[in-house]
């Protein structure tokens, strides 16, 4: 039975919440939430054969969130490489001491959880001075989202300025602290077999401002993975990011955009997303509560007889709803001057799936317990030719992810950070008999991310082989 890290965690978290707003500012710091960074250790690690462990490093640790998932993510998937990682297989580096510091007690509190007489390697140092090559077999990083350019451009030392740009080739073309770290990455993972997984603005993958960037990793790492995430993701970082896995080796010296590259089998997936038809007409309703100039004579956040639970979009993450916190007054006064569109609960149980309106992706839960939605919310009715839990599935993968941003990166439906019903009538959605021996196992693996809210970087990972074997890829 997997040991629960419940404990550090929540230690982390305390000290994450405890940093004053002036301090994290200063040092640019964005903490990485725990399930993230348990997918990025999945994708990173998860193709390290079994027995020997590798040497895990993060240069930019932090309070040692990335470290803290490889430690989680080993004792379910590698138990073997527990002892190791605690005692001389695991190391953070960070420039600041108080984080450090902070990282050394969650490590201390994960230690004695976990039984093991730990050897912490948490220096305090600054690793963009580090000169030291192929010391790691695995990197997993999140480094500052910091270019430094605009407004950001005198936030460092003209002196300092040159001296990075000699230092990093990155830098002369698109200075940032992110590129700078992923250059580092690039130099201290081991030439055989090394891994690096990074968290970095998604934007570094395909626009021509990083194609020097692009460039300066090619001799360094080979892109082998992008996951697109949401904006929002990590706390703090409005930017949308991106998970990169990277293998050691030489990659594309172009500097073209890495996601027209990021699969090998590319006219394989376009191909096989013209086999399928969209789900019908109708399959998705605009029936959300918009409440116009009234919201405060409809809604409540302490119900009272008759009122009815309605559910907002922040109420849904992938494969989950939370409980309602607003309510829809059963009785509102009648005042002149006031407007809303409401419908009748009655249509309001006939949705299935509630998808989030505001996203840069489409994100899915089940509507279960049946509720009122606000309009930031589109119902999906389903379909005879498919499955609630398939659907979910479907909605909520990298995949599908995937088709919807390049089904609309130019035109009338193009994506903006908004789904809308005409996107999602054009996207094609392979039914029942389509996505043949894939069906029902996708549906098993759907149901089993919903009991954790989606939060099993195993099963998303199966997620992802089984909706591209559905797709026919």
């Amino acid at each position: 039975m997997p040991v629960s890290l419940a404990p550090a965690w929540a230690e982390h978290d305390k000290l994450a919440r405890s940093l004053p707003p002036r301090v994290r500012e200063a040092l640019g710091v964005a903490f990485t939430p725990r399930a993230l960074a348990l997918r990025l250790a999945h994708e990173t690690l998860g193709k390290f054969p079994k027995g020997a462990c590798p040497l895990v490093l993060d240069p930019c640790s932090g309070l040692g969130a990335l470290l803290l998932a490889a430690l989680e993510w080993a004792t379910v998937q590698r138990p073997d490489w527990v002892a190791p990682l605690l005692t001389n297989r695991m190391q953070g580096w960070e420039i600041a001491r108080e984080l450090n510091d902070g990282a050394h007690r969650v490590f201390a509190v994960a230690a004695q959880v976990l039984r093991v007489q730990p050897k912490f390697k948490l220096v305090t140092t600054d690793a963009l001075m580090n000169d030291d090559r192929e010391i790691a077999d695995a990197l997993l990083l999140c480094p500052p989202f910091r270019e430094l350019r605009g407004a950001n451009a005198q936030s460092m030392a003209p002196d300092k300025r040159a001296w990075f740009a000699r230092r990093f080739g990155s830098f002369a073309s698109l200075p940032s602290l992110h590129g700078a770290f992923a250059e580092l990455a690039g130099r201290l993972v081991r030439r055989q077999g090394g891994r690096a997984g990074m968290l970095l603005p998604y934007r570094v993958a395909d626009v021509p401002d990083y194609a020097g960037l692009r460039r300066a990793l090619a001799n360094l790492l080979a892109p082998e993975q992008i996951l697109h995430t949401s904006a929002g993701e990590i706390p703090g970082i409005d930017e949308e990011p991106g998970l990169f896995v990277f293998t050691a080796g030489k990659g594309d010296i172009s500097g073209e955009p890495w996601t027209s590259r990021a699969d090998e089998h590319e006219r394989l997936y376009a191909s096989s997303i013209q086999r399928h038809a969209p789900m019908p007409a109708g399959s998705f309703c605009d029936i959300g509560i918009n409440p116009g100039n009234s919201a405060h004579l409809l809604f409540t956040d302490k119900p009272g007889p008759g009122d009815l639970p309605v559910r907002d979009a922040s109420d849904v993450i992938a494969f989950g709803v939370r409980k309602p916190r607003f309510f829809l007054r059963g009785k509102v006064p009648k005042v002149t001057g006031f407007y809303a569109k409401l419908s009748s609960p009655a249509v309001f149980k006939q949705v299935k799936i509630l998808i989030r309106r505001e996203a840069t992706r489409v994100i899915a839960a089940r509507h279960s317990p049946p509720a009122l939605f606000r309009d930031d919310l589109i119902g999906c009715l389903g379909g005879e030719a498919y499955d609630e839990d398939y659907l979910l599935g479907i909605f909520n993968s990298e995949y599908f992810a995937r088709l919807y941003r390049d089904s609309f990166k130019e035109g009338r439906l193009r994506a903006e950070g908004r789904i809308t019903i005409d996107q999602l009538n054009v996207l094609p959605v392979p039914a029942r008999r389509a996505a043949g021996a894939a069906f029902e196992p996708l549906v098993q693996t759907s149901r089993e991310l919903q009991k954790v809210a989606g939060k099993n970087p195993r099963l998303l990972a199966q997620l992802e082989t089984l909706v591209k074997k559905a797709y026919g890829g």
